[in-house]
């Protein structure tokens, strides 16, 4: 029962260890540290009777849904409490210890405060410790960090460190990602339409249009990726592990967006993939053949709203002048969204050198999301556990495809930069 109740306050805790409180130096301090100290008493012996009351609701095979709902609830709301409780108790007891090593407390009572609250202080940091899966009568609970809870959330800066410039993966986040439960996903894909609409005279047959569908499938399949690092990593710079953990996430991310625009899978049937767009013959250079490729999109009634490119071929495309000397594309010290012939430019490094993608990805494309991106640590991974190491996996699961490839035109670009 123990085990349930420090796997799951791990996991409420990961975000909590920079949480400040007042100074601990003088009494005031002294009556907040005793104050948590009953406070938490109370409450983690209300969270192991909790569990035992719950644990039947949730591994009862014959409770329904709602019951099952309730129960998490109702954990998941007092394990939190026990989360903010803990992360003062802990700060607090570390700045009281810092102020006996400074001299600025007395170190006989603070060490009477510690000593009657070892027990509790010691369960605490077990809890926090607490890393692995566990697996206890049908109940798992194990520490997952969410993506979502990490980008913006840790001051990097508090444990001497420079966040790291992320590109924003814009292509990524432009695309409709729909939730799904299944491992295969069938989709329907627009072949051919004619639309043959037309003024009818009273009594006369009305025209017949197509719409023509194609079944495809998808099959939802794993992107993960997973380092090594000293526990004291976690233990004594939870920003600098917070930090790698949202660079793990990114790092997914950076595969999702190049199978997008890549994949030739079963489970990523990406932009650039044959058959998934129209093509267009490149013009004499690259400008116009942009030009080409949105009249081609708008001549499917599909009006294009983007082009994707290499970042180094934008580059050399922004640094076309006219006759005059001026750059075409604006002054280098302007800061402009990026625009081509009045449509948007998104930049990707996974777009291959000398390709363009030109059109309507919102309504071109859907992807399907089975799991979030997640961040889990594992101290029971290989050796781990006796080289004091933990193991940082990072993992998604997800599938994409393109529905409507009237909607985008694709092709290569020739003369792309400035003549010589």
């Amino acid at each position: 029962m123990r085990d349930i109740k420090q796997a799951a306050l791990a996991g409420a805790m990961a975000g909590l260890a920079g949480v400040s409180t007042r100074d601990a130096g003088g009494s005031s301090s002294k009556d907040e540290y005793e104050k948590l100290a009953g406070q938490l008493k109370s409450r983690l012996t209300t969270i192991d009777k909790l569990i035992e009351d719950k644990q039947k609701q949730l591994t009862d095979d014959k409770a329904d849904a709602e019951t099952r709902n309730a129960a998490i609830k109702e954990l998941q709301d007092g394990i939190g409490e026990v989360s903010d409780l803990s992360a003062r108790f802990e700060e607090l007891e570390q700045r009281m210890v810092k102020g006996v090593q400074d001299g600025e407390l007395d170190p006989n009572s603070i060490g009477g405060l510690l000593s009657r609250n070892e027990g509790l202080s010691n369960e605490i940091k077990a809890i926090k410790n607490a890393r692995g899966t566990v697996q206890i009568d049908g109940v798992s609970a194990r520490n997952t960090i969410m993506i979502s809870g990490i980008d913006n959330a840790v001051n990097i800066n508090n444990a001497k460190m420079v966040p790291t410039t992320e590109s924003p993966l814009t292509i990524v986040n432009m695309i409709n990602w729909i939730p799904t439960s299944a491992d295969l996903i069938p989709y329907m894909r627009e072949s051919a339409v004619s639309f043959m609409a037309d003024i009818v005279p009273e009594g006369e047959l009305k025209p017949e249009s197509t719409l023509e569908f194609g079944i495809d499938s998808l099959e939802v399949d794993v992107i993960a990726h997973w380092v090594r690092v000293s526990k004291q990593v976690l233990d004594d710079a939870p920003a600098l592990a917070a930090y790698i953990e949202g660079r793990m996430s990114y790092g997914l991310r950076l595969k999702l967006e190049y199978l997008v625009i890549n994949g030739d899978t079963k489970s990523f049937k990406g932009l650039m993939k044959a058959g998934n767009s129209l093509t267009v013959v490149a013009a004499d250079n690259a400008i116009d053949t942009i030009s080409t490729a949105k009249a081609k999109g708008y001549a499917n009634f599909l009006p294009p709203e983007t082009v994707i490119l290499n970042p180094q071929d934008w580059a050399e495309m922004e640094q076309t002048k006219g006759t005059d000397g001026h750059y075409l594309f604006g002054s280098p010290g302007s800061a402009v969204q990026p625009v081509i012939w009045g449509l948007k430019v998104m930049q990707s490094p996974a777009m291959p050198i000398g390709k363009h993608w030109t059109g309507n990805i919102s309504m071109a494309t859907e992807g399907y999301l089975r799991q979030d991106a997640t961040v889990e640590l594992s101290t029971e991974d290989a050796d781990n556990f006796r080289k004091n190491l933990v193991t940082i996996r990072a993992e998604m699961r997800a599938a994409f495809g393109v529905v409507m490839p009237d909607a985008a035109v694709t092709g290569d670009l020739v003369n792309v930069g400035p003549s010589e």
